[in-house]
């Protein structure tokens, strides 16, 4: 059949169109007072019936005074004969009745029929439920559906109808309580099971029932469904390493199936909101961590614990070798360090642990001036620390140029070359002013020690940039020069006298 208002193809069965959904109209639509016509007509027929026999019984006796009784015809046999006027009276008057109850009976067959079909048919109770829910009298449609569901009570079709209606109604528990039934019932298609979880969670989501959310994809036992809606769900954070033994250094990821917090703990206390957050791979180095974790997701859906053993076993690095010892120094000189093979060498000059973050060792370090406490460590490829080494040297210059009268030096000479316009470091091409920073002594091949000293630029907040001019101050006489390199990497001068 196709429909008549956009002719589509409607599927057998169906009592309405799927495409423009304009209702099929087979059978007239039965409503109560279909009953009370029946009784009416059935009543009409009966009043026929006793009207045409009184009317029988009113005419014989006119009839030219025939009675009703037989007539003797006088012979000897004694026996009674009727007459054929009395016999064709008879006839006649029995054929009119025996037409009427028949015609009544049909009549009543009929509505009953209609009746039976209306009362006992799912696809009606379905169809009229449709009509209703189409004029927002969801109340009614849902009468409906309960005569639909006594009808074929297992039909999923009927269940998601009536929850969606008893939605649109507001009674939203009422909705969630059928889908639950549906849902535990069970042998449901995958696409009715599917409508049947996303109305579900749609109501749960509604109502910020997110618990409940969690603990019913929990149950479903079905991956797909659970990882569509897994944004809901707050699963225990995996492990990037089982438990075990290792004789590496580990560095240990935590995983979590959607967004929100993981927190953790290495002692293997219990984690909560309070325990320190994971936002980078844990670094576990020697020694026995007992790793505890707890998912939060965004709807504050709190995961069981997860929980791993590791024990790292690693043998540390030697600690680096140095060259020079503890002391009192009075000439520039280089402090050299012999790196253990498979590690890297790091240090510090002021006394604190040096660490991977620490400067690292390239080649020998200058000497600072004054009093310095050196401390060098080796980290392994694995990222095991050795033992630390510290060296104390206390460096003076026999001279009587000093590093402030090396900065004065080199002042003193831009100005008379005017490219500062006072001694305070102030220059025409500059908002701000010139300053001059000791970086270290460095030994120039042939031309002896000499003060090198950075170049910066500070603005008048304050703030201090870099440039890339370089000044050597010879140590001894104060001689100011240009410190330049050729291509080579080779040091060279041009003096500022």
């Amino acid at each position: 059949m196709k429909c008549p208002n956009c002719g589509y193809e409607i599927t057998e069965g169906y009592l309405y169109c799927e495409k423009c959904g304009m209702e099929i109209q087979i059978v007239p639509v039965f409503e109560p007072e279909i009953e009370n016509s029946i009784t009416e007509t059935l009543s009409t027929v009966a009043e026929e019936i006793e009207g045409n026999n009184s009317l029988k019984e009113e005419k014989e006796p006119e009839n030219g005074g025939v009675s009703r009784e037989p007539v003797s015809t006088g012979s000897g046999n004694g026996r009674k004969k009727k007459s054929g006027a009395s016999r064709g009276g008879w006839g006649k008057g029995c054929l009119l009745p025996s037409l009427t109850t028949f015609i009544a009976v049909t009549i009543a067959a009929a509505f009953a029929a209609v009746y039976l079909y209306h009362r006992y048919s799912v696809n009606y109770q379905i169809e009229r439920a449709r009509y209703y829910a189409q004029m927002k009298d969801y109340e009614k449609a849902v009468e409906y559906l309960e005569n639909a569901r006594e009808l074929k009570a297992d039909s999923p079709e009927i269940v998601l109808m009536e929850s969606n209606y008893y939605y649109h109604m507001g009674d939203k528990q009422a909705a969630a309580n059928l889908l639950n039934g549906l849902i535990e019932r069970g042998r449901l298609t995958e696409e009715d099971k599917a409508k049947a979880y996303e109305s579900l969670i749609t109501i749960y989501d509604e109502e910020s029932r997110y618990e409940e959310i969690n603990a019913l994809l929990k149950n479903s036992g079905d991956d797909s469904i659970i990882n569509h809606y897994q944004q809901y769900m707050a699963m225990a954070p995996e492990f990037g390493y089982i438990s075990g033994s290792y004789d590496e250094v580990i560095t240990l990821k935590i995983s979590a199936n959607t967004t929100g917090n993981i927190y953790y703990t290495l002692d293997g206390s219990e984690p909560d909101t309070t325990s320190q957050v994971y936002t980078a791979p844990l670094f576990l180095e020697t020694g026995e961590y007992q790793v505890a974790a707890v998912f939060v997701n965004e709807y504050g859906i709190k995961s069981e614990t997860a929980r791993n053993w590791y024990v790292i076993n690693l043998t540390a690095p030697e600690p680096p070798e140095l060259l020079l010892y503890s002391g009192e120094y009075h000439q520039p000189t280089k402090i050299e360090v012999i790196v253990p093979e498979g590690g890297t060498v790091y240090y510090t000059m002021d006394g604190s642990n040096p660490s991977a973050d620490s400067l690292k060792y390239t080649e020998p370090v200058a000497m600072p001036l004054g009093r310095t406490n050196f401390k060098f460590v080796t980290i392994s490829d694995e990222g095991v620390a050795s033992d630390v080494v510290s060296r104390s040297f206390n460096f003076t210059l026999e001279t009587d140029v000093t590093v402030q009268s090396a900065v004065n030096s080199v002042m003193t000479a831009l100005y008379n070359r005017e490219v500062l316009t006072d001694l305070q470091g102030h220059s025409p091409g500059i908002m701000g002013k010139y300053v001059f920073k000791y970086n270290t002594i460095v030994e120039i091949p042939d031309l002896g020690y000499y003060y090198i000293l950075n170049e910066y630029i500070e603005s008048e907040t304050g703030v201090q940039t870099k440039t890339e001019h370089l000044y050597a101050v010879e140590v001894y006489t104060g001689a100011p020069n240009r410190l330049i390199f050729d291509e080579n990497g080779q040091a060279g001068l041009i003096s500022l006298q």
